[in-house]
């Protein structure tokens, strides 16, 4: 029944739709009768039908009228990019987009897939605490971006745009009520300063109860959220060929107890504790033997969807008992701060109850300036700080096992120019210019205490901060040059340096690798064809890199030792390799002479080579008084591989002048192709043994298909106050299940997301009322592999504190939600 639900309302939503793509132009430029789409991509203005590259563009009007209000919510829309709210570190700070199944299982933010720029300017820190209330328009752009857009865009890219400020003066107020006890509001004040500037002041506010209730504490919620920002901006135009807009901003974040987590025990395991057979492969059976690795067995596993948990299970041990602990170890006297922050300019052990505390600063400068009719310079700055402290519950569990504290201060500096010219009548442009990032990461923590003990916090406590960083230096060009009004050929290209840096893989050794320069040259080729105004074809080739780093632990192997790991494993060594990605892409875009539909088409194959892995192998322990005969050689290598083949669609139809409908559609196909014998394939190797081929396995983390469907039916009215008209809005949203490991036997359940919102709309002033979830659907929204360190014996039945037993962590969604939003602009 709830199956032929879901599909009359899909089909419902299609009869009332709106289009997906901006309807508003960028950077300044004036927005032309039939509403062009400007887009920035490829470091300079061109409309998006014309782009010949997959970008999803999301204007302020239907950033607004679609609700959204984080990048989460934005990339459900976007055919081929995904995120899951949580996933890795327990809280709104680790959160990173994936592109094209292209995942990476680390919050180390030097190894990140894809990057979110804002007005350009890299940004390191959490993407989710970003809002998006202040956006102007945001850019997703897909497939490696490596050539124009540099470091951390592996598989591709976010653009956020930011306000401009309005050339008469106004304020803006906008506030938002819903149920469970969500409230909003943002308050802007903008206009002109004499006739050469203008400004824009802005703020806002949020607060979230959450929507679980933890059954260890009565009356507290899990996941309530608390910020608070403000900003300005500051727009400079002296002469009609120079511009500069600077702006900065400031957050704080206050979060409660951390979201809503369930957990799927050993309890749950129904597949695994097989055998292993002469070469070393798991003789499968259909009895489960739930035994930990070494027991002779491989580990057992919970297989098939998840879909829901007990709630009796959702809970955390917040209790005061654990508040009381963590402060006591924060004041104890055997602890002396200055040992542990001295490297921190924000003193991280404020933190004095579950959840996470948080302070960002963004600072930029963002500016053009004409030299000639025909050559300009474009250049940016910005710097970027945030810093967090996070106390939670480590083993995600009612039980009182395992708390943890996490803190990191993240800085980065970016600097940029570039060159455009335009010449042979517009037919040949060329870009030349130069960056630089620097990034540098502390951090503490990672660490728990079980039953309120300090035998791991204790440690930490005393001890020096993590110390991480790069810095990358990148050249880069394009040459676009026009052969006729139907071809043309686009040549681009990044020369780049990455100077990686690690403090502590230093310690212990006689030759120190730290640190490491890699350097490379990242090209992409693009071949368009435009047989008519309204119609563009073209073939892309691209290169993305994922930077390399470091195996200590390999570097403090004696010269035996290092061939003996060789024989085992030949993938190992001192340092590992940059990961490459290469990108194949036929891409069709068409419009309607009329504006009655439009739509985009990319078809691409991806082969993702020298892919990082993670592996340990045991070798002979030399050293004097060893207490066993063998050590374990934990290191990060290349040499896997994984070809991804895929599909994104999304159209946009103007079916009135009052009814407009959009879909968008992609389907993905990541299968791992081939990994180096002997290396370490995970939980694949987990359950079905050393000796098993981890060859066709799904990659892990992202949805193979994904569905957007949704639109807008406008009318005229003649209503009090200055009300003129009135719309209802529905958008759906389908996500396939995705497994959770390379082991492809846990899949987070599918899900199906739908809006509902009628507005009224005046010149000045309009109210909406929405429902969120209107189905109140109840699949997670996130799901990864964890140690099953929790006591419960509802979970962990037999035993507990066995780290070689996995069970699955879950993201709990949101239920559904009713609410009221007023707007009015003051002239």
């Amino acid at each position: 029944m709830k199956t032929m639900l879901k599909a009359s309302l899909m089909a419902a939503t299609i009869m009332t739709g709106a289009p997906i793509y901006a309807q508003d132009s960028a950077d300044g430029a004036e927005e032309s009768d039939n509403k062009v789409i400007i887009v920035t991509a490829r470091k300079k203005e061109e409309t998006l039908l014309k782009a010949p590259l997959a970008v999803s563009v999301f204007g302020e009007e239907e950033l607004s009228s679609a609700g959204f209000q984080d990048i989460t919510e934005v990339t459900k829309a976007a055919p081929g990019a995904f995120v899951e709210p949580y996933n890795d570190v327990f809280a709104r700070v680790n959160t990173t987009p994936r592109f094209r199944g292209v995942t990476v299982l680390t919050g180390s933010r030097l190894q990140q897939t894809a990057t979110v720029f804002l007005d350009g300017v890299y940004i390191s820190g959490g993407i989710s605490t970003l809002g998006i209330n202040e956006l102007q328009r945001v850019e997703i752009i897909k497939g490696p971006q490596s050539a124009l857009f540099g470091r951390n865009t592996f598989a591709g890219a976010i653009n956020y745009v930011t306000k401009d400020p309005a050339d008469d003066f106004q304020v803006n107020l906008d506030v938002t009520a819903a149920t469970r006890d969500e409230y909003s509001a943002g308050l802007s004040v903008e206009g002109p300063i004499g006739d050469i500037a203008s400004f824009r002041l802005g703020g806002n506010w949020s607060d979230k109860q959450g929507h679980y209730a933890n059954v260890v504490l009565p009356g507290e919620r899990l996941g309530d959220e608390s910020q608070w920002s403000i900003n300005g901006t500051l727009v400079v135009e002296p002469s009609d060929n120079f511009r500069v807009k600077l702006r900065a901003s400031y957050q704080e974040i206050d979060d409660g107890t951390p979201q809503a987590i369930g957990a799927f025990g050993v309890a749950t395991h129904n597949f695994g504790g097989f055998a292993l057979d002469a070469n070393g492969v798991a003789i499968q059976t259909d009895s489960v033997v739930p035994s930990p690795l070494g027991s002779g067995r491989t580990e057992s596993v919970f297989r098939g969807r998840i879909t829901s948990i007990d709630p009796s299970l959702i809970g955390l041990n917040s209790g005061q008992m654990a508040i009381d602990n963590f402060r006591g170890l924060q004041n104890d006297a055997r602890f002396d701060p200055s040992d542990a922050v001295n490297n921190f300019k924000y003193t991280p052990f404020n933190v004095d109850q579950f959840g996470l505390q948080l302070d960002s600063l963004r600072l930029s400068a963002v500016g053009e300036f004409d030299i000639t009719d025909n050559v300009s310079f474009n250049f940016l700055a910005g710097y970027n700080e945030e810093n967090f402290g996070f106390f939670g519950d480590f083993d995600l569990r009612p039980d009182d096992s395992f708390t943890s504290f996490t803190a990191r201060e993240t800085e980065d500096l970016t600097i940029e120019g570039r060159f455009t010219g335009n010449f042979l009548d517009d037919r040949l442009t060329l870009i030349a210019g130069a960056s630089y990032v620097k990034l540098d990461i502390v951090s503490l923590g990672g660490t728990a205490n079980f039953l309120f003990s300090p035998i791991f916090f204790g440690d930490i406590f005393r001890s020096d901060p993590f110390i991480t960083g790069a810095e990358t230096t990148g050249l880069f060009g394009l040459i676009d040059f026009d052969f006729n009004d139907h071809f043309s050929l686009t040549l681009e290209g990044r020369y780049q340096e990455d100077r990686i840096s690690d403090a502590d893989v230093n310690i212990g050794l006689a030759t120190p690798i730290s640190p490491s320069k890699i350097t490379n040259f990242l090209p992409r080729a693009t071949f368009r064809y435009t047989p008519t105004d309204l119609t563009t074809l073209y073939l892309t080739y691209s290169v993305g890199n994922l930077p390399g780093g470091f195996n200590p632990q390999v570097a403090s192997l004696d010269s035996a030792q290092r061939m003996e790991l060789a024989a085992l494993a030949p993938e190992a060594d001192i340092n590992f390799d940059e990961e490459k990605l290469e990108n194949f892409e036929f891409g069709w875009k068409q419009a309607h002479p009329d504006g009655i539909y439009a739509f985009n088409l990319a078809a691409f194959y991806m082969k993702r080579s020298d892919e990082i892995f993670r592996s340990i192998e045991l070798v002979t322990d030399t050293s004097p008084g060893a207490p066993n005969p063998t050590r374990t050689v934990a290191f990060t290598a290349n040499g896997a591989s994984t070809d991804i083949y895929g599909i994104e669609f999304d159209a946009t139809v103007n079916v009135s002048e009052n009814f407009s409908v959009q879909g968008s559609f992609a389907y993905v196909d990541a299968t791992i192709a081939s990994f180096p014998v002997g290396g370490g394939t995970g939980d694949f190797g987990d359950i079905f043994g050393p000796g098993a081929d981890v060859a066709g396995q799904q990659a892990p983390r992202f949805p193979p298909l994904t569905l957007s469907l949704g639109g807008t039916y406008t009318g005229d009215l003649d209503g009090p106050m200055g009300i003129n008209s009135w719309y209802l809005r529905s958008d759906a949203y389908f996500t396939g299940p995705f497994y959770i490991s390379n082991a492809n036997v846990a899949q987070v359940d599918e899900a199906f997301d739908v809006n509902l919102r009628l507005g009224l709309e005046g010149e000045n002033m309009g109210v909406e009322f929405f429902v969120t979830n209107l189905l109140n659907e109840d699949a997670p929204n996130s799901a990864f592999n964890f140690a099953d360190v929790g006591f419960d014996t509802r979970l962990m039945p037999g035993g507990f504190f066995d780290f070689s037993r996995e069970g699955a962590q879950i993201g709990l969604r949101d239920k559904r939600q009713f609410g009221v939003r007023l707007k009015y602009t003051f002239k």
